[in-house]
């Protein structure tokens, strides 16, 4: 391409861009006094294609928020009439929302922040593309976060992860069939109690040990795929891989999650332990396989019960009973929640005192993990935002603070 050519394509180009400007200037200029004319116009003009959809979505439902408290607040959504104290209102409110029924679903310290970073930055955008629309000027100008509590580890003890493993161990025996009659059946045919049809013991157990050998998200473990499991080396062109089988599992001793996709489109690795091994062996071996024939394409490393099938939301019908994944087998985050709670209300009703976990959810597992690799590798910062996938400074703290027992254990010589 000449030079002559290649300059006037350039001189296009600004020509284009001055063009698209005086279009968006002519169609902020044109806005109505409306709240929501302006969210749109936010969205569309400087968040859309810019953020990531996860925090477009995001920022889209605080703005949606604020409008509507706005709108029960006034009766109008004139944005001109917005001021500081209607954030501060806002912010004040977030803190102890109620639901239709009447429960109080007080948003963290930490959220109502983040609702505020979202609205800050619409009310600057908005103020700087029609600096005279708010009557008082910037509403969010001003206005602080709110101060974060002080860091408290969600950590499960030693004594607590012992009492855990057992649980995992025995979930086979625990998930079986209770009825009289089912077990007057089974003994007349010298046969052990048949398992509920929809639970998946062995599943439930790699699960759960791969949350405490590795640390991951819930979301993270749910987008995992199975081939993502790699026994020998992660770079197939720096040695050799071995075909993953449960014999082989149970053989290797180093097996891989490779390409774990995590926040900020980040990729690590992350190792399995021995006890992950067997657990993710046992699991290949007695139940994926039977789940897998009745999906498609089975490539997630977990899938739902072949005997949960999944149904599609009727046009008609506003609700229906949500599977456990989609219509390719694989879990969602809500399941993964039901089922880790589910296995910490069978690891309390066997313990006493100190030994509850009293509500276990999948991040007290990788709170568990981030504390343990700090105890592991005298609080490496870079093996701990390696590991963990975090690159801020004020949540690596979180996993390397000590637990209430630990930390009171310090001084009780003093």
């Amino acid at each position: 391409m000449s030079d002559h050519a290649r300059a006037e394509i350039i001189q296009l180009d600004h020509f284009g861009s001055r063009k698209k400007s005086s279009v968006l200037k002519e169609q902020i200029t044109t806005l109505e006094d409306d709240l929501f004319a302006w969210m749109a116009a936010y969205l569309d003009l400087a968040v859309e294609g810019v953020r990531s959809r996860p925090i477009a979505d995001k920022i889209a439902l605080h703005l949606d928020r604020f409008a509507d408290f706005f709108l029960r607040r006034y009766g109008h959504l004139r944005i001109s009439t917005v001021l500081k104290r209607d954030v501060l209102e806002w912010m004040k409110r977030l803190r102890d929302e109620e639901t239709e029924a009447g429960e109080h679903t007080a948003l963290a310290p930490a959220t109502v922040n983040n609702h505020l970073a979202s609205l800050s930055g619409f009310t600057s955008w908005v103020a700087a593309q029609r600096p005279e629309l708010f009557v008082l000027g910037n509403p969010c100008s001003g206005v602080k976060e709110l101060p974060l509590p002080a860091l408290i580890p969600h950590t499960l003890s030693e004594a607590q992860v012992i009492s855990l493993k057992s649980i995992l161990e025995r979930l086979p025996a625990l998930m079986r069939r209770k009825g009289r009659r089912h077990g007057q059946r089974q003994r007349k045919q010298a046969q052990e109690p048949l398992l509920h049809k929809h639970s998946r013991p062995y599943r439930d157990r790699a699960i759960i040990e791969i949350f405490l050998a590795c640390g991951v998200r819930r979301e993270e473990l749910v987008n995992l795929n199975l081939d993502q499991v790699v026994i020998g080396a992660a770079d197939p062109n720096r040695g050799e891989r071995t075909v993953v089988t449960p014999a082989a599992l149970r053989k290797a001793r180093k097996v891989q999650l490779v390409n774990v996709y995590g926040k900020n489109q980040t990729l690590r690795n992350l190792f399995l332990s021995a006890d992950a091994r067997a657990a993710l062996a046992d699991y290949l071996e007695c139940e994926r396989g039977t789940d897998a024939e009745g999906v498609a394409e089975p490539r997630a490393l977990f899938l739902r019960a072949g005997s949960i099938r999944f149904v599609k939301k009727s046009k008609q019908e506003d609700e229906v009973i949500a599977p456990q994944g989609d219509a390719n087998g694989r879990l969602t985050v809500r399941a993964i929640n039901k089922l880790v709670t589910h296995i910490g209300e069978l690891h309390d009703a066997e313990q006493e005192g100190e030994r509850k976990i009293n509500g276990l959810h999948p991040h007290m597992l990788r709170h568990t993990f981030g504390f343990r690799l700090a105890e592991e590798t005298n609080k490496d910062k870079f093996e701990l935002q390696r590991r963990l996938g975090h690159q801020s400074e004020a949540y690596i703290r979180v996993y390397t603070t000590p637990t209430e027992n630990i930390a009171s254990g310090y001084v009780e010589k003093f």
